[in-house]
């Protein structure tokens, strides 16, 4: 008798493979879904670090910002040029136009209802004022990390996309809202 045992899995090995591969499958998941970066976390911290780094660049600029005792700081609205242009800037609007001068710009910064608005190349919409009454204490700046014509456009929650950071006369930046204090704190990505 010529039988010849043919070597095959059982049914319950089989079974118990699928069962561990879908158990790492769940695991591997799991991480990958966690570590995908929150763009709307990510954006506001780039935005942030792109405004603290440009008002730190505009208030120490001698020839944009000189020394003055009676109006320190973005309180000293004397016209002067805007670098690597022939615009000036002045006045109420003096700030905007700096500020906008240092980034990546669609367009031309645009001027109405006492604010200053434009938009930069990664999509993020700015809004800032343009009065010097409210300096004394600070401005406001508004950030529209996905632009404002995307959707949900809203100031607070879990899909929060408009975000607020503070600047002084003196050049200080920070931020007071409960979402943005939290975002500088975390790492990029979804919890």
């Amino acid at each position: 008798m010529n039988n010849k045992y043919k070597k095959a899995f059982t049914l319950a090995e089989t079974l118990i493979v699928l069962s561990i591969i879908g158990i790492l499958a769940i695991l591997v998941i799991g991480t990958l879904v966690n570590s995908i970066p929150d763009k709307n976390k990510a954006m506001f911290k780039k935005a942030y670090s792109v405004t603290e780094r440009t008002i730190a660049e505009l208030v120490n600029d001698e020839t944009l910002y000189p020394y003055d005792p009676e109006r320190i700081g973005f309180l000293n609205t004397d016209a002067v040029q805007i670098p690597g242009t022939t615009d000036a800037a002045e006045g109420d609007n003096k700030l905007c136009k700096l500020f906008a001068s240092k980034l990546n710009i669609l367009g031309e910064p645009i001027f109405e209802g006492g604010n200053c608005t434009f938009e930069t190349t990664d999509g993020i919409y700015w809004t800032m004022p343009t009065g010097l009454n409210d300096f004394a204490t600070k401005k406001i700046i508004k950030i529209d990390v996905n632009g404002k014509e995307n959707p949900p456009n809203l100031n607070s929650g879990e899909e929060q996309d408009i975000f607020s950071i503070n600047i002084y006369s003196d050049g200080r930046v920070n931020v007071s809202g409960e979402k943005e204090i939290e975002y500088l704190k975390s790492h990029s990505v979804k919890k």
